[in-house]
């Protein structure tokens, strides 16, 4: 699951931190587009789908973006 792509080192701390206190692991991916850089935010992986879901939800509720990627 991705939570977003930032190129702001602020934001991206913020919001891991803020992920991790729903008590999910997070980790990063660093991209290039369009000649810049920007970080992933990634959560996962999980078992199930329902898992996924639940977890976004989560992460919805505390007023973050997620979209679930089937890798």
């Amino acid at each position: 699951m991705q939570v977003g792509a930032y190129s702001d080192a602020g934001v991206l701390r913020d919001t891991r931190a803020k992920v991790e206190r729903l008590g999910l692991k997070t980790y990063t991916q660093v991209i290039a587009a369009n000649g810049a850089s920007r970080t992933r935010v990634r959560v996962g992986p999980f078992a199930t789908r329902e898992q996924a879901d639940a977890a976004a939800a989560r992460i919805k509720a505390a007023g973050l973006p997620a979209s679930i990627l089937a890798l």
